[in-house]
């Protein structure tokens, strides 16, 4: 990334102070209380894409108004009990933060909002509850005036995110076909194999973002978006389906080598295809020619199925994943936004949008660590009746809510408080130095434009808003400005203290709640799948639609985090659980109408997997059940037995990868004896 901010940049930000400017004199003129609110919103709500501004300014609006709602209930009926006042408080601000991390769209800033809009209308207005509407009020007409003049200033400089979404759907896309062109052909060696799935796992995540924000542009510019989530749900089940063909080519490459070099044909034209559909000119040829390449595929998983013994169920595995690849990969290019003739959505269209990496433990851990800080802060006021003690506790409700989301908070609340202090010395100069020589709003603009048109420039930059948006907001803050001038040394000083101690109050609080570190939260989500893989495995009900997007989301979350982990140190197999699931719910359907024998066998096998995931079997006796399980269905030439025995051999690959060539003919050890 240039050290300098490019044009792009230098035009957002004339944009954002263009828009601040506005708010800023309109606040002047209808004589509203803080106009620093409004400006401050600006460079909040403000966002390179028209459709992120959008979201976050819908939600701003809505947690403003649901924070200001909540004060002027809360203040009146409990000020005369201050500790029970603090608590109601800190109470409602950890549970909008908690609720926050249940919601992966932009709703969730709204959450988090209304906690902390609530701590910075209520806990000033303790000193004065009979003017608690006037300055809830106040707030919502400022915050409002600050969104109308940034989404005004965003129709006179619109960057619409639905083309930018199209586009990187469309690199996603070709970036998938070419990792399973060049995983199938055998081009990949492990290591970079494990890297590019994690990397087309990260860029789809951050497709879902960006859909999310181009649901809010115009009902022109969200042509086609109901099929790009469609397409997405499709097609990010995909890197399984390599990792499964990939993985019964890597075994026969070891236990059937000539059998790999059979199949090595379907491979290459597999391979072939998919780099066809990479190119979107060529794409619609590819897309012509995906029947007869599913017709090869069949034929050949036919032959396969007329062998015996592992190899011959190598092969026919292998066939059956990549002829469901082809077919998966096939039916989500369909749904491309610019295909017609669509009569109606397919549910992936319209299903729930899930947060399922999200850890209730990691929520309520978040919430205690709110409600501590705020706590802390009120604790502190009340029995010191320091008079910034307000501000601390609104500070301290602030910095805890407004990171919440990030994996761990601490660094950016240490960042922030960094900024915020180097605002405060900067808000001093111009309060004591600068603005006394000001005479006029045109003056005021120029001298204001100083700082905020360079800093501007670098919060359009993604690695540097953590250090802008400090300064932006907290400058003009600090300088509570007003349409007349003035300032008190000391009054500046308590307030900048108060402020920066409420979010050094907020930094202790989640250093000493949420110390685990990322790899603890890993470990949590490796274990999730673990659990859920179990429950299935049990027999328990469930949707396996939805247990396949959860392990999707949780596989993605994990993909965008290895980096800073170490996936042999946290035991990390990824998919691997996925692929299991999905096999062992292929042999429940086919244990039905398997004969006593076989099915009693396949139960045992199911009940040995289950005990492993929770720890109370070791590896070889499973492996021995499954064995004993294949040995009794491989020999029916039913469908049932081969689709049991299908789902067993892909069930012992996702599951023990570096595990041998079965020994079918060794007998099982009594399951009661093999903890």
């Amino acid at each position: 990334m240039s050290l300098l901010p490019g044009w792009r940049d230098w035009l957002f930000s004339a944009r954002s102070f263009a828009a601040a400017s506005l708010a800023l004199y309109l606040a002047f003129w209808l004589d509203l209380p803080r106009p620093y609110w409004a400006v401050g919103t600006v460079y909040i709500v403000v966002q390179p894409l028209s459709g992120a501004l959008r979201a976050k300014a819908a939600a701003r609006f809505l947690g403003t108004f649901a924070g200001a709602a909540f004060s002027v209930a809360a203040v009146p009926n409990l000020v005369d009990a201050p500790p029970l006042l603090a608590l109601v408080l800190a109470l409602w601000v950890a549970l909008c933060t908690m609720g926050s991390l249940y919601d992966p769209t932009p709703r969730s800033y709204a959450f988090r909002l209304a906690g902390y809009t609530a701590a910075l209308i209520a806990f000033p207005g303790v000193e004065s509850p009979g003017t608690i509407f006037d300055t809830a009020l106040a707030r919502v007409e400022e915050i409002g005036l600050g969104i109308l003049c940034v989404t005004l200033m965003d129709q006179v400089f619109p960057r619409p995110a639905t083309p930018v979404l199209l586009a990187r759907l469309e690199a996603w896309t070709a970036s998938m076909a070419r990792f399973g062109a060049e995983a199938l052909a055998g081009r990949m060696e492990e290591t970079r194999f494990v890297a590019e799935r994690r990397r087309v796992a990260r860029d789809g995540a951050a497709l879902d973002g960006l859909f999310q924000e181009a649901r809010y542009e115009a009902a022109a510019q969200r042509a086609g978006l109901a099929w790009v989530r469609a397409l997405r749900a499709r097609a990010r089940t995909v890197p399984a389906l390599i990792s499964a063909v990939a993985d019964r080519a890597r075994a026969l490459r070891r236990d059937d080598p000539a059998g790999q070099a059979s199949l090595a044909p379907l491979l290459e034209a597999a391979a072939a295809w998919l780099v066809e559909t990479a190119d979107p000119a060529r794409r619609p040829a590819a897309q012509a020619a995906a029947p007869d390449l599913l017709a090869r595929l069949r034929a050949a998983e036919r032959q396969a199925a007329a062998g015996t013994g592992w190899p011959a169920l190598l092969r026919e595995g292998l066939l059956a994943r990549l002829r469901e690849l082809v077919a998966t990969w096939s039916r989500a290019l369909a749904l491309e936004p610019r295909s017609g003739g669509l009569a109606a959505p397919p549910r992936e269209a319209v299903a729930p949008v899930t947060s399922a990496h999200i850890d209730p433990l990691l929520v309520g851990l978040t919430g205690l660590s709110v409600m501590l800080a705020v706590l802390v802060c009120n604790l502190v006021w009340i029995a010191t009746a320091w008079p910034e003690g307000a501000t601390a506790a609104m500070m301290a409700a602030v910095a805890t809510a407004m990171f919440a989301q990030l994996d761990d908070p601490a660094p950016a609340i240490a960042s922030f408080i960094t900024w915020t202090l180097a605002s405060a010395v900067l808000g001093a100069l111009y309060l004591f130095a600068v603005l006394p020589a000001i005479d006029g709003f045109p003056l005021l603009l120029c001298a204001l434009g100083v700082i905020y048109l360079p800093f501007g420039a670098l919060h359009a930059q993604p690695a540097r808003i953590g250090m802008a948006l400090p300064l932006l907001v907290n400058t003009v803050a600090l300088i509570s400005l007003q349409e007349t001038y003035a300032a008190d040394f000391a009054g500046y000083v308590n307030g900048a203290v108060a402020l920066l101690g409420g979010f050094l109050v907020g930094l202790l609080s989640t250093r000493l709640v949420r110390a685990f570190g990322i790899d603890w939260r890993l470990r949590r989500l490796v274990a999730a799948d673990r659990l859920d893989l179990a429950r299935l495995t049990e027999g328990r009900r469930v949707d396996l639609r939805r247990s396949v997007a959860v392990m999707l989301d949780r596989f993605e979350f994990l993909a965008g985090r290895l980096g800073s982990a170490d996936a042999a140190t946290l035991e990390v197999s990824e998919l691997a659980e996925l692929r299991a699931a999905i096999n062992v719910q292929r042999l429940r359907e086919a244990s039905e109408r398997l004969p006593p024998g076989p099915a009693a066998m396949v139960a045992a096998a199911l009940q040995a997997v289950a005990g492993q995931v929770r720890g109370r079997i070791t590896e070889a006796t499973v492996l021995t059940r499954l064995d004993a399980a294949l040995a009794a269905t491989m020999p029916g030439r039913d469908p049932a037995s081969r689709a049991a025995a299908l789902a067993l051999s892909g069930l012992r690959r996702a599951l023990y990868p570096a595990a041998g060539a079965p020994a079918l003919g060794s007998a099982p050890a009594p399951l009661g004896q093999a903890a």
